[in-house]
């Protein structure tokens, strides 16, 4: 199926191209197409090298490259990479030089007051700390990013791990605010989709591109000037005739450095939390920040799940792929256990019959061989495992997330003890 005409349009003007270059450069990015049989489909390689965009002329480029793909949106890592010229690069930690902290705020065109309401609440908490001219708002589609420039941070600030920095700045800020927004976010009434503010940082996370097309809706992801959010009006956002702050990139040098600074020394940066404000789920959905459960029977399984997950992240220092890599292992070791294996080694048959296997990269961690879907989660059997999986089958087993700090804060403790090639 090949690109629409008005999507082709879009991104063949040149204020679009220039936009999507400022934003992707130095990122990994991503494309995302029209689903088929209600699959997202995503690109993110081109000829076995990984997708960029450093300069105008590369949008249409791209666009071109993959135009019978249907291609809707354009995505740019979280992550800004000193380099990107194979999937090598992507895998080290090292190669990451900064991150981009960012707020969710999600909500519905139903409620759009509540999220400016919220936005606004947000904004506020920033300026309180000094923060006023380096950051900028993304409209994605029923809500807003918000972007603090990651040019305003100081070069010693991203050491040792970028991704952990820009975790715990959005920790900080959300817990600053996060009683009001409580308050706005407990407003929400809609059956479609409830506000939610969210810490959205994880190392795979990606972010629709300013100037990008939305996924489903024939919107554009404009930016917004945050002293002009009460004025913001969804017609800003109508293909062909769009309305957008040119302006967003702008950034003042060591600007956020103040913040830096209090948010470092108030976070814990071995927190395995991610804060998330409002959307309430039903009880059987409810791995959410600060929801706990009656304690279940722990064991073996849930103890493996604990312990990997705290060597990935004395390895990696990622949260999320760390739970996704506990929880993978735990599945590996327990299958192995039953059918009498004794060596380590990749699972390479599918546990559950019938299921899709997903492309899939290998991967070397410690001692082991383990598969990653490029760009996502570990995988075993053709099925990912997910940080929500994890919260579910793993957190939610030894009380909540409350409780499960503990013991987390206790794998971590043991776990460095040992020497890393251990």
């Amino acid at each position: 199926m090949k690109t629409e005409p008005v999507v082709l349009r879009h991104y063949l003007r040149e204020e679009v191209q220039e936009e999507i270059s400022k934003f992707c450069r130095g990122r990994w990015v991503a494309l995302e197409a029209r689903p088929t049989h209600g699959k997202r489909i995503f690109y993110r390689y081109f000829d076995e090298k990984p997708l960029t965009i450093n300069e105008p002329a590369d949008v249409k480029k791209i666009i071109n490259r993959f135009i019978n793909k249907s291609i809707r949106t354009i995505y740019g890592t979280i992550n800004i990479y000193n380099r990107i010229l194979s999937r090598e690069d992507l895998e080290k930690v090292e190669n990451i030089s900064r991150a981009t902290p960012s707020i969710d705020v999600d909500g519905n065109l139903e409620e759009i007051d509540l999220t400016i309401e919220a936005v606004k609440t947000i904004l506020e908490g920033l300026h309180r700390h000094g923060v006023e001219k380096s950051l900028y708002l993304v409209w994605s589609g029923r809500g807003v990013h918000i972007h603090l420039n990651e040019k305003a941070i100081s070069e010693s600030y991203w050491r040792p791990n970028p991704v952990k920095t820009a975790h715990t700045i959005v920790e900080y800020i959300l817990k600053q605010v996060r009683s009001r927004l409580s308050e706005i976010a407990a407003k929400s009434k809609s059956y479609v989709k409830r506000l939610k503010i969210e810490n959205i940082i994880d190392v795979q996370r990606v972010f629709t591109s300013p100037l990008s097309i939305h996924r489903e809706l024939d919107i554009v992801a404009v930016t917004i000037d945050p002293d002009e959010i009460e004025n913001f009006s969804l017609e800003w956002t109508e293909l062909d005739r769009f309305r957008y702050w040119r302006e967003w990139d702008r950034y003042i040098e060591g600007e956020l450095d103040g913040l830096v600074e209090k948010a470092m020394k108030e976070v814990r940066v071995e927190s395995i939390t991610r804060t998330v404000i409002g959307e309430e789920l039903r009880e059987d959905e409810s791995p959410e920040v600060g929801l706990a459960s009656q304690p279940l029977p722990i064991g073996r399984f849930q103890v493996m799940a604990l312990m990997q997950a705290a060597r990935y992240y004395v390895l990696g220092g990622d949260v999320e792929q760390a739970k996704s890599f506990g929880l993978n292992r735990a599945i590996f070791y327990a299958w192995a256990k039953k059918r009498g294996v004794g060596q380590r080694k990749p699972l390479s048959k599918p546990l559950p019959s019938g299921e899709q296997k997903i492309s899939e990269l290998e991967e070397v961690v410690g001692d082991e061989v383990v598969y990653r879907v490029p760009g996502g989660w570990y995988t075993i059997g053709g099925q990912e495992q997910t940080p929500r999986d994890f919260d579910r089958q793993i957190v939610q087993r030894f009380g909540g997330q409350k409780t499960f700090q503990k013991y987390w804060e206790a794998a971590l403790r043991y776990i460095q003890r040992f020497p890393l090639e251990t």
